[in-house]
């Protein structure tokens, strides 16, 4: 049964939104991405019922006073590594919906000058390479800065705490640390797999471009020889 009008445009609304490529993009790269998105949402949800919901109760330090465990926690964890995955989320969900009002004007039925533009194969392709960048830069600076806040991709089961609150000499241990590296690496892989298909769309759009003038300027020049 052929799909309607109506029907594809929305499941290209729909892929694009799980993607954050444009509807350019080969089908296989936007399945890819889109998977890989859910993946690391199933990961973020797993990972809150389980290990973030309350991680500081797995958090213990050997001391007896009321506020170093605390004050050690803040030390050793100033920024969680789920709320920076999350908020990896929030960027990539606002990224996705650019792509769909940009997508949701070319497919609109109305004429206008708006229109006619996003029609164009060449403002199309560079609101796809505009996509494919942006999603490759989020991607990375979220990767980078969960390198950095965590001084590497695995975090240390026991640390010293160094807190005027607490007695010196003081050892902190995270129980969960080995789960949460696991679930740390496996979100941090995912998000490089999404940058490495934005970044290989992006390889293809741009030798396709060069490939397009290259043609067009070789036909220019034979027409200029017949003439």
């Amino acid at each position: 049964m052929a799909m309607t009008a109506e029907a594809y445009q929305e499941v290209e609304i729909a892929t694009c939104l799980l993607s954050g490529t444009s509807s350019l993009a080969s089908r296989i790269s936007r399945v890819a991405s889109a998977v890989f998105l859910c993946v690391r949402f199933g990961f973020l949800m797993v990972g809150y019922r389980t290990i973030w919901q309350d991680e500081e109760k797995n958090f213990h330090c050997n001391t007896s006073k009321l506020l170093c465990t605390p004050s050690c926690f803040d030390e050793f964890s100033p920024f969680s590594s789920f709320n920076l995955f999350a908020l990896q989320m929030v960027c990539l969900l606002t990224q996705s919906m650019c792509v769909v009002g940009y997508t949701r004007s070319a497919y609109q039925g109305k004429e206008g000058w708006l229109h006619d533009q996003l029609r164009r194969r060449t403002v199309q392709m560079k609101l796809h390479i505009i996509a494919l960048l942006s999603r490759i830069l989020i991607e990375g600076l979220f990767i980078l800065t969960f390198y950095k806040v965590t001084e590497g991709f695995v975090q240390k089961r026991t640390t010293p705490c160094h807190t005027t609150l607490c007695e010196p000499f003081v050892i902190c241990t995270d129980i969960n640390a080995a789960v949460k590296n696991i679930f740390n690496l496996c979100h941090c892989a995912a998000s490089t797999a999404g940058a490495m298909i934005c970044f290989w769309e992006l390889l293809t759009c741009l030798l396709s471009i060069q490939n397009v003038r290259r043609l067009s300027g070789s036909q220019t020049q034979t027409n200029k020889q017949r003439y």
